[in-house]
């Protein structure tokens, strides 16, 4: 299903997604609906799956966590399904997607330090093949 959304349900998605606890009053007032109005479009798009939940953004550096890292992944024949049952096992992975390319998979983790991270990457190395790649800042 494609549905067709106005402007005024994408500037509510837009609102939602720079600030998940924006409240209906304050969206409403920069696209000039009431909150009631807000609300019943945020109830329609939460009750057709657009909106899925609500997150929060943590600073990982003050809970101890400074070093973040993307890591790729090929796999060694169908270990990609062995570790997909196994991904709970690892806590430092913070998203993980499939993609196309010589890899099969993106991940993001947070990390303590590089001792940390070539843990990870030791604990990797039964399902395939990591590469890893630094973040030095985030734009």
């Amino acid at each position: 299903m494609n549905p067709q959304l106005d402007t005024l349900d994408k500037e509510i998605l837009r609102l939602l997604e720079q600030n998940g606890r924006c409240s209906y009053a304050q969206i409403g007032r920069e696209i000039g609906l009431s909150p009631s109005a807000v609300a019943e479009r945020v109830q329609s798009l939460e009750d057709e799956g657009i909106i899925t939940g609500y997150t929060a953004r943590i600073d990982h550096t003050k809970l101890g966590y400074p070093l973040a890292a993307y890591i790729t992944m090929s796999f060694n024949g169908d270990y990609y399904r062995k570790f997909s049952k196994d991904l709970s096992q690892f806590p430092e992975i913070m998203s993980c997607s499939r993609i196309t390319g010589n890899d099969c998979l993106i991940m993001k983790a947070r990390l303590r330090d590089s001792e940390n991270l070539a843990a990870l990457v030791d604990r990797l190395l039964q399902y395939g093949k990591p590469s890893t790649f630094l973040v030095l800042s985030e734009l």
